[in-house]
């Protein structure tokens, strides 16, 4: 089939057969002929229709004025677009014999196989026996090959972009190696931390880096025997470590490592947290807390040492008094009691006292067992330090009184009891009952150990204290707030 009268560089004769996409435009830039193809999916496209009513060249950019222009681009890799077709062309422009038109080549650009279905294309619409298309077809390819490397690359750059920014937007150094040892990743922290600059720690091995040299073999050893086994003991938990930065310094550090595939190969991700400020604030804890031991342990000395002399000093006041021996002796108990209380706060000062072990002491100067007259029933209470005082003030003064005027100067019944009581307001009870035989007052009152015993425990626990005559019977009660005397509540 023949384009047209003469032609010099190219007919469609001299390619054995119509090219089914191509057209040929005349001088006055009119398509003279449309391939078979074309003529099929762009029905606008006809002869006698201005080539530029309908087709735009977009690679190389140019503007069609003249069959002048579109002979300079004779023989060049040409794209258009089409009116009424849904894909692009691309093609190349050939001059006829005359020298008065010129033909277009051309075959659809098609990026993928989706964009070939939905374009409604058929195998049919291309010609792989003429050299013109398959050459286009060649090209076209391999221009959609490059295309996609290049889409590929980008997204592979995106996302070592948006991995780079996650790994430098963490608090903690961020190691990422391979299975061999080599560092793939390394984060802004991680160059802070040891002293190398990433581009420098990429691609070296990580042992060289920031493990002492003692623990080379180990470290070696244990990549080896996960690619033997996908096991290590180490992997997936927290561990400390010592680490070494780029100056030699050795420091201790937190480690997890959390190994992981990508692309079928392994690698395994080092999270690492600087302790050497931990470590040193624990020290500073340690040592402040030995200073304060030593000084406790001084302090306690040098009151024993001073209620010890104040005890001889009663003894010797004592054996040469006659009018106010009585006095003397009240006395040296009282110090004597106050005595043990703090030899027992001394031995028991961190782990708290037991509430049983400190009303014996209370009564030790007075009753030396539980018997006939003294009476102790209680669960165990383990109560703070601070709450042990108060309460040993109180105990103290109500022996004195039970000693002096009450059941064991009587020979009658004294008994102490607390308990615990866990309502609306928990709070720890504690009962002081005497009774005996001998002359009981008609009013608590006025006396200073009365104002003491029940001012106390307000004043320095927040609970409260009452006193009860009933017949031959005294009652003390006391109630204090259960946070402020038992440890844990």
């Amino acid at each position: 089939m023949s384009l047209g009268p003469d032609s010099s560089h190219l007919s469609v004769g001299d390619l054995s057969g119509p090219l089914p996409w191509s057209f040929v435009v005349d001088e006055q830039l009119r398509i003279t002929y449309v391939g078979e193809s074309l003529g099929r999916h762009v029905h606008g496209i006809c002869s006698g229709v201005l080539f530029t009513d309908c087709i735009s060249i977009v690679r190389p950019q140019c503007s069609v004025s003249s069959i002048e222009d579109l002979k300079q681009i004779a023989g060049r890799l040409i794209v258009m677009n089409v009116e009424g077709l849904c894909v692009q062309l691309r093609g190349a422009t050939f001059s006829m014999r005359s020298g008065q038109a010129c033909m277009i080549a051309a075959v659809p650009l098609i990026r993928s196989h989706t964009e070939f279905v939905e374009s409604g294309l058929q195998l049919n619409d291309f010609a792989p026996q003429d050299s013109v298309p398959d050459l286009l077809f060649a090209l076209q390819a391999r221009d959609v090959a490059i295309s996609e490397f290049e889409e590929s690359s980008r997204h592979r750059e995106e996302d070592r972009g948006r991995l780079k920014s996650i790994l430098n937007s963490a608090l903690d150094a961020m190691i990422t190696i391979d299975e061999q040892g080599t560092v793939v990743e390394f984060n802004n922290v991680a160059c802070a931390l040891f002293g190398y600059e990433r581009d420098l720690a990429i691609g070296k091995d990580l042992k060289t880096l920031i493990i002492p040299s003692e623990q080379h073999a180990m470290h070696e050893a244990g990549l080896k025997r996960f690619r033997e086994t996908s096991e290590g003991p180490i992997l997936n938990k927290r561990i400390e470590v010592t680490a070494v930065n780029k100056q030699g310094r050795e420091f201790p550090v937190e480690l997890a490592i959390i190994p992981f595939m990508h692309q079928g190969n392994q690698y395994f991700t080092a999270t690492i947290r600087d302790l050497s400020a931990e470590h040193e604030h624990k020290q500073a804890i340690a040592a402040a807390a030995e200073k304060e031991h030593l000084l406790r342990r001084e302090l306690d000395h040098r009151v024993k040492n001073m209620l010890a002399q104040i005890l001889v000093l009663c003894s010797d006041a004592e054996a040469k008094s006659t009018a106010d021996q009585d006095v003397v002796v009240s006395l040296r108990r009282r110090i004597q009691n106050f005595s043990a209380v703090h030899d027992l706060l001394s031995k028991e000062q961190l782990a708290g006292v037991e509430l049983g072990q400190l009303t014996w002491r209370c009564l030790a100067p007075y009753a030396q067992e539980e018997g006939a007259v003294v009476e102790v029933h209680a669960p165990e209470c383990t109560i703070v330090p601070e709450a042990a005082m108060t309460l040993a003030m109180v105990l103290n003064e109500l022996a004195t009184n039970a000693a002096k005027h009450g059941a064991i100067f009587h020979q009658g019944k004294l008994e102490v009891t607390w308990s615990i009581e866990r309502e609306a307001a928990p709070q720890l009870r504690l009962v002081w009952r005497e009774s005996h035989a001998g002359h009981m007052p008609e009013v608590i009152a006025g006396g200073l150990g009365a104002q003491v015993l029940q001012a106390v425990i307000p004043y320095e626990l927040g609970g409260t204290a009452s006193f009860d005559l009933e017949g031959d019977t005294l009652l003390y009660t006391a109630r204090v707030p259960l946070h402020k005397v038992v440890q844990g509540n």
